[in-house]
């Protein structure tokens, strides 16, 4: 659905970021919650994947649970909801994952609440979807952070960072 690949160990300023879903045809760019509430309502999908890898560093890959723990995150993603859902209980962890935070879903969140994301925000999709306060973030773009389970800004030709939905 979404996805940016790095092609160099500069990372893009500013990608665009997209309002509507009709943007995904572009390779490289950032959706804000009312670009998947629009999504949502054609596609009807009930999961988002999250995926990144960091050549120096580790792979976050996980996929929202098929429940109703899973269907809140889809909705607070979309902006169904400024309600942020736990996080524990609401995803699966895909094989390929090797990552701190999959492990911590307790400690996501400001103050280490189990939440999801940081609040109510139309860029919720790219700016700290998951993270543990301190340590751990999955950031996209957000005023040129990419973070994959770390706190580094720097990258590698070949890192990426997906969402997919299903």
């Amino acid at each position: 659905m979404s996805s940016v690949v790095m092609e160099s160990s500069a990372p893009p300023s500013q990608l665009p970021v997209d309002n509507s879903y009709r943007g995904i045809r572009s390779k490289q760019m950032l959706l804000t919650k009312s670009a998947m509430n629009e999504l949502r309502s054609y596609l009807h999908f009930t999961q988002l994947r999250f995926n990144c890898k960091k050549k120096q560093g580790r792979t976050f890959h996980i996929t929202t649970a098929a429940n109703s723990s899973g269907e809140a995150v889809v909705r607070y993603f979309s902006g169904q909801t400024d309600v942020q859902p736990p996080s524990c209980c609401s995803f699966v962890i895909m094989n390929d994952d090797n990552s701190r935070l999959a492990q911590a879903c307790q400690k996501w969140g400001y103050y280490k609440v189990g939440k999801w994301g940081i609040g109510a925000d139309k860029d919720r999709l790219y700016n700290h979807p998951v993270f543990e306060e301190h340590a751990h973030h999955w950031i996209a773009g957000w005023h040129g952070r990419w973070e994959c389970d770390d706190q580094h800004f720097r990258v590698s030709p070949g890192d990426f960072w997906k969402v997919f939905v299903r």
